[in-house]
């Protein structure tokens, strides 16, 4: 039997690096806003064209997985929040479907297995190029960060003011929490200890720079349970102590170098959030506005309760905010999934969760690649209860549910191909 032969490593790393591009929408918070336009809207025509082609074979042969199930309900979902917002707020149709671009390019993550299972690219290709991906964005990161002051681009997505942080970069964040968790795998199971820089790089980020309390809380929660489910007690103390005394050398070097007030931030962060807590009196602007957001979705949620408000386009109107000025449903986690999609649209919205979860609870592959997955799609999880990350960054989690998929079903196992359903 005749294989096909693999695309040329240029070829192919080309492709994953414009699919990894589209799908973590890198562009869309960076100061190049055509760009990101032309990739987004070039990548959902390719996506759509070739997805549908491969619909229609997978029809005549009977092969529809639950993957497109799962596809097909989420885009079900976007067409209804789309219809909402036309019923609420007036918003033309077309405005509130293609605000919702991330659910058409979650079609990457089908296109990529289907590249995986046609062999005309490898799976250790697709990990070195996202290894590779991440740290140049790391490195785009620190660039931006350390050389070019945020107050450039004041006004924009870009950067972000607060009282107490004062003006910040806000990046696509995602793949490199993702490498982050590549590299701990790495080097507590790969024991791969030059692993360890990329670690250290990217925990001084997000605790100098970043300086996210909700990115920070859900990535120590996903982290103790990595260490629960990975370790015994024994080699949780052993390897906390090791990370905790390299990290607070790093603490001390950085505050050594002038990065003290950083502690400063993080006591009147914490003490802020707790105030908004307890006693609903917010100490910070961040959490002040955060408490507004949050009497306005109630409202709206009770009104409509069952299939939710719609999704506004910042392209109609000034978006939210020509509504009810600062309003950001992400800003409000699980609350603002009930708020856009309703009750209904919220329990469809959390079936790739449910379905990852049982073909992970199949899989019993050590392979480092697919643990990252696995705990990356834990922290989109658990990201969602406190900002609805789902709502602007569906394509990242689709990929992560797509390359789950292919770990159970196509990786070293054989493909039963005359099953409908299959998968």
């Amino acid at each position: 039997m005749r294989h096909r032969e693999i695309l040329p490593p240029p070829v192919s790393w080309f492709l994953l690096l414009l699919i990894y591009v589209a799908t973590f929408r890198v562009f869309a918070t960076l100061p190049f806003e055509n760009v990101h336009q032309f990739i987004s809207n070039s990548a959902i025509i390719l996506l759509s064209i070739c997805y549908l082609v491969g619909l229609l074979f997978k029809f005549g042969k009977q092969r529809i997985t639950i993957l497109d199930i799962l596809l097909w309900i989420i885009l079900l979902v976007s067409v209804l929040s789309a219809v909402r917002g036309k019923i609420v707020f007036g918003q033309p149709f077309y405005f509130g479907l293609m605000a919702q671009r991330s659910v058409l390019l979650s079609l990457s993550g089908v296109m990529l297995i289907s590249l995986l299972r046609q062999g005309l690219i490898t799976l250790k290709q697709v990990e070195r190029s996202f290894i590779f991906f991440s740290l140049l964005l790391l490195a785009v990161f620190f660039y931006y960060t350390l050389f070019v002051d945020p107050y450039r681009y004041m006004g924009s997505e870009f950067v972000t003011y607060s009282p107490i942080r004062g003006y910040r970069y806000r990046f696509q964040i995602a793949p490199v929490i993702m490498l982050f968790f590549y590299s701990l795998l790495k080097v507590t199971l790969g024991r791969r200890k030059y692993f360890l820089i990329p670690v250290l790089l990217i925990g001084i980020y997000l605790i100098f720079f970043l300086q996210s309390r909700t990115t920070l809380i859900i990535l120590a929660i996903t982290l103790l349970i990595f260490f629960v489910k990975n370790f015994s007690v024994r080699q949780r103390i052993r390897r906390s102590l090791i990370f905790g005394i390299v990290m607070i050398f790093s603490l001390m070097v950085l505050a050594g170098l002038g990065y003290t007030s950083v502690f400063k931030i993080y006591s009147e962060l914490f003490a802020s959030a707790i105030d908004a807590f307890i006693h609903d009196m917010p100490g910070d602007a961040s959490s002040a506005i955060r408490l507004i957001e949050l009497r306005t979705a109630f409202s709206y949620i009770r009104e409509n309760m069952w299939l939710g408000n719609g999704f506004i386009s910042n392209q109609w109107n000034g978006g939210w905010q020509g509504i009810f000025g600062y309003f950001y449903p992400v800003d409000i986690g699980i609350l603002g999934n009930l708020f856009v999609y309703g009750l209904i649209g919220t329990m469809l919205i959390y079936l790739p969760y449910y379905f990852s979860l049982r073909m992970t609870r199949k899989i019993r592959s050590k392979n480092i690649f697919y643990k990252t997955c696995e705990y990356m799609l834990l922290f989109f999880f658990l990201s969602m209860f406190i900002t609805a990350a789902n709502i602007r960054d569906l394509s990242s989690i689709m990929i992560l549910v797509c390359l789950i998929y292919y770990f159970r079903y196509h990786f070293h196992v054989p493909v039963n191909r005359g099953v409908i359903l299959n998968g």
